[in-house]
């Protein structure tokens, strides 16, 4: 099933109350437009029983590997050779985290910068569409094996909570 919108209509902290609060699960794709510019944006956030697991601004599931590999200052190819050896069914973070390759801090660093950042970025976009889509299956090679609560997200970006008091749950 899929819900379709424009962020004139429903804001960015109202679909995430509802997908929260419906305990959904799936894709969420927005289409920004900033004001003055003619070209969008395109985010995907993907979430977990209400819980925000990952995010990127591209499908090839590379996002999560580039990052660790610009973070951890490992090369991109290295880096996706360890994450071939990984299970498809574990989050990406969590294999690495558990071979070692990645300790708990730099792990909530990654889901900061993964995810925090870029989806509070979002909050500033107030035209553009979105589409909510429960029949996609979340790529683990994007999951750091961290999510946040979307309502907690809410505060975080609205009300600028520091990052060190979210409250982070470990994905399986």
């Amino acid at each position: 099933m899929s819900t379709k919108g424009s962020l004139t209509d429903v804001s960015l902290p109202e679909i995430f109350q509802l997908i929260e609060k419906g305990n959904k699960t799936g894709l969420l794709k927005l289409r920004a437009f900033s004001e003055g510019r003619t070209t969008s944006i395109v985010f995907y956030i993907w979430v977990y029983q209400g819980g925000i697991v990952a995010a990127a601004s591209r499908l090839d599931q590379q996002g999560l590997v580039s990052l660790i590999a610009k973070h951890q200052g490992v090369r991109n190819r290295i880096v996706a050779e360890l994450a071939q050896s990984c299970p498809l069914d574990q989050p990406l973070g969590l294999c690495l985290k558990n071979r070692f390759v990645l300790d708990t801090k730099q792990l909530k660093r990654l889901f900061q910068l993964q995810v925090l950042k870029k989806v509070c970025a979002l909050f500033e976009f107030k035209d553009g569409q979105f589409e909510f889509d429960q029949s996609v299956s979340i790529p683990t090679r994007e999951m750091t094996g961290l999510s946040v609560p979307l309502t907690v997200l809410n505060q975080y970006c609205l009300l600028k909570v520091p990052s060190e008091e979210l409250s982070m749950v470990t994905r399986p």
